[in-house]
């Protein structure tokens, strides 16, 4: 499987447009940004879109076009993938890691990184699953607040080596 995609024109300009909705919609209801980079919250918004849409188109689903307002207990993901739940991150730093907030309740069985930038296109670089990435020991202060973080050489590409250990934690 090629692992890069390049976001057509048409899809670029669907997630600046979602983007910007997204982010219009929670500022007016007041949602504080809780990112954990130092990154304008426009890019924050534009480039999780763009990695979302990137990460669909790669694995043939159709992305999530929503724009309401999401909170820890009424997130569901990003993408839903052979049954599980996928929360996708997304970084523009080649050697970036997959970071995730530590307040969010678990609603999704595994991460997905995607690298890049929305002109630029996206790279897949693995899943982890929620058990494996929230543990106190991947605790990492990048400057901004603590969050949980992997490298990108811990991700697993195959999906289905996830079954049987989501299964038993379930």
């Amino acid at each position: 499987m090629n692992q890069f995609v390049i976001l057509n024109p048409q899809e670029q300009a669907l997630c600046r447009y979602l983007a910007k909705l997204r982010h219009k919609n929670a500022r007016n209801k007041n949602v504080k940004n809780n990112k954990i980079g130092g990154q304008s919250d426009e890019m924050t918004d534009l480039e999780g879109i763009g990695g979302e849409v990137a990460f669909c188109k790669l694995f043939n689903l159709y992305p999530d076009i929503s724009i309401e307002v999401r909170n820890s207990k009424t997130d569901k993901g990003d993408a839903i993938l052979n049954g599980f739940v996928i929360d996708v991150k997304t970084t523009r730093y080649k050697n970036g890691r997959l970071l995730a907030a530590p307040w969010k309740e678990p609603s999704v069985d595994l991460y997905a990184l995607m690298i890049g930038q929305i002109e630029m296109g996206y790279s897949f670089k693995g899943f982890m699953s929620y058990t494996d990435l929230a543990k106190d020991e991947r605790l990492l202060d990048l400057g901004h607040g603590k969050g949980y973080a992997a490298e990108q050489h811990e991700l697993e590409l195959d999906i289905n080596k996830f079954k049987y250990e989501l299964q038993e934690s379930k």
